[in-house]
């Protein structure tokens, strides 16, 4: 009977407190649990906005590295020729004595065999255009592809129709002796409908010696190799034309903003088979296909953006550029731009031969698949 007394007095006691009081003391209990929930859940959502950009940005930094390294690639491709043909010079040029030094400088290159997928690497001279010529340009001894040419151009027999280039033996013709001169890709154009001419296709190198002139052919195919270099994300590319439709792909450029390298072979310079002229380079989009593409020369609107800002930003500065933006077909791509550093010949001022740009669909770049996996 004491109990029921005490639980009404008490009843009646909360029946007489103002129910404002009640409220006061009660309302913030729910409104401090769904603060709680909310700081939580919004701590959380900017934790894993934090991760989401660190994780992006690691990628563009694989990226950077990558493109990088192809050009650290192409520079020692270069290099290596250089310091070769100073090499030949010092050798009494002789037919035996020149095809010793053919058959000493080979490589490995690696072919994907299409009947089951698997990687070979094949043995392949590295120069196939070894060329003594006295002051006057005239040629004194010439192998191609090892073998002694029996015929010996004079300079004026030096003509486009067999890929040589008069000009560039003038310039090694008033070259100081010890200088060389990097020359532009010789190679026969070949427009989308046609396959590619890839054979005899070479970058020549001259080297002025006291008494004579030198010249290496490094052979194009392994420049062209580096295009099939695995790269973010990793996808093996067995055939450079689908990867550079799937965004992932290499291309590379000259200090003259020539393409020389790149998946769509008819994007790259060369000499038209018909005039024997370097082929002029496409200035509109209706151009493609037939015409390669030369980043100055270019007019057209589809690339006008992406192309002023390799120019005026890219190319301008000595270290990696990364940015997104759409080729010719519409997609969008994340590039990274990487500068060919070159201190030789007669890039020995500006230290670029030129650039080598990865390209990857910004498909690839993903968030984490996690919020709460920690990342070191």
């Amino acid at each position: 009977m004491s109990a029921d007394l005490q639980t009404g007095k008490i009843a009646r006691k909360f029946s007489q407190l103002n129910p404002w009081v009640l409220i006061v003391f009660i309302f913030p209990i729910p409104v401090f649990f769904l603060g709680s929930l909310y700081y939580y859940w919004a701590t959380s959502r900017n934790d894993y906005k934090r991760v989401t950009s660190q994780f992006i940005q690691r990628q563009n930094q694989v990226l950077a590295y990558d493109a990088m390294g192809v050009a650290k690639e192409v520079a020692h491709w270069m290099e290596g020729t250089a310091h070769d043909l100073q090499t030949l010079s010092l050798i009494s040029p002789t037919l035996s004595h020149f095809t010793q030094f053919y058959l000493s400088r080979v490589g490995q290159l690696t072919q994907l065999d299409p009947r089951d997928d698997s990687i070979n690497t094949i043995p392949l001279p590295l120069y196939n255009e070894i060329i003594y010529f006295n002051l006057q340009g005239d040629e004194q001894l010439h192998l191609k592809n090892g073998r002694s040419e029996t015929h010996l151009r004079p300079l004026s027999q030096c003509l486009g129709q067999d890929l040589c280039d008069s000009e560039l033996i003038k310039k090694a013709m008033g070259l100081s002796p010890g200088e060389l001169y990097f020359g532009k890709l010789a190679r026969w154009y070949s427009k989308e409908t046609e396959p590619e001419k890839i054979e005899g296709a070479y970058f020549p190198v001259v080297y002025r010696a006291n008494d004579s002139i030198f010249l290496l052919g490094l052979d194009y195919r392994y420049l062209k190799e580096l295009l099939a270099q695995p790269t973010f994300p990793y996808e093996r590319k067995q055939n450079l034309l689908q990867s550079y439709q799937n965004g992932n792909y290499i291309y590379i450029v000259d200090s003259e903003f020539d393409f020389i390298a790149h998946p769509k072979y008819w994007n790259v310079t060369g000499v038209d088979p018909k005039t024997f002229l370097r082929m002029r380079p496409m200035e509109l989009d209706s151009d493609e296909g037939t015409h390669p593409i030369n980043i100055q020369h270019y007019r057209g609107e589809k690339l006008r953006t992406y192309f002023e800002r390799l120019l005026n930003r890219s190319f301008l500065q000595k270290t990696v550029d990364i940015f997104h933006a759409s080729n010719l077909g519409g997609s969008n791509r994340v590039l990274s731009i990487a500068p060919i550093i070159l201190q030789k010949g007669q890039f020995q001022k500006s230290g670029v031969y030129g650039y080598v740009i990865l390209g990857c669909s910004i498909d690839y770049f993903e968030e984490p698949k996690e919020q709460y996996v920690p990342y070191f």
